[in-house]
């Protein structure tokens, strides 16, 4: 018997892109595919998120410190690194015992975003950017209360980041399945299993095709591993 522990999404928090660096098909940009899973939820989920979309107002250091204390849920979706937009020593200070989920939706990158990453990192000692690094960076949002963080591993592009965001999305909301089990299967999707899971109709062949056109399973394996859980798989939204 599977048990699962599920919250409520009742002061969720959404930063999406707030330089809006991202560069390439509109489509396939944070902004434009977060637009879409908010439109899509919002009778059930969504209408109840607060938080930043593009950069029309960028969070100041006491908001991020404000939502992030505040919130059940996190989801970060842009370019770099989460930690590359905020002060690290400030986050490692924090106390997060209401935030059960982050989904840290990171590490693309942009010319713009390169070059606000590396003058920034100009001012940070080698300790600072190292927390940066992935694991790292689950390490101290675990010390800080978070139960569960999804994040990437390494650079990646935004069709694979489009790709996550909506398979991600689709089976906590709409399923309900535990956040263990879809990470599982966005996996098996991207390796090419592509039988019935239970999966939406969006996320159909044809979409993975197209987001993943004629890759060989070796070139797949790095970017449907990329995406990591860290800390409890059986955390559900419900």
């Amino acid at each position: 018997m599977q048990v699962r522990a599920r919250f409520l999404l009742n002061a969720d928090l959404v930063v999406v892109d707030p330089y809006e660096e991202a560069q390439g098909i509109e489509r396939l940009t944070p902004v434009f595919v977060t637009r879409e899973i908010l439109e899509r939820f919002q009778d059930t989920f969504t209408a109840l998120w607060v938080g930043h979309l593009g950069n029309k107002h960028f969070p100041s250091q006491a908001e991020w410190e404000h939502l992030l204390g505040t919130c059940s849920g996190f989801f970060f979706y842009g370019m770099e690194s989460f930690l590359s937009h905020i002060l690290v020593e400030r986050l490692a200070a924090m106390n997060l015992p209401e935030c059960q989920m982050m989904v840290l939706l990171g590490l693309t990158r942009s010319y713009e975003s390169m070059r606000r990453h590396m003058e920034k990192s100009e001012n940070k000692s080698v300790p600072q950017l190292s927390l940066e690094e992935p694991i790292k960076t689950a390490v101290l949002l675990s010390l800080a209360g978070v139960r569960s963080i999804l994040a990437n591993q390494w650079p990646t592009f935004l069709q694979d980041n489009a790709l996550r965001a909506s398979v991600l999305w689709e089976n906590l909301l709409t399923v309900g399945r535990p956040i263990g089990r879809a990470v599982r299967l966005l996996q098996k999707m991207g390796a090419g299993d592509l039988r019935n899971h239970g999966e939406p109709p969006w996320a159909s062949r044809d979409k993975l095709l197209y987001v993943w056109p004629q890759l060989s399973n070796s070139e797949r394996l790095p970017i449907v591993l990329n995406s990591v859980l860290y800390g409890l798989p059986h955390l559900a939204i419900g």
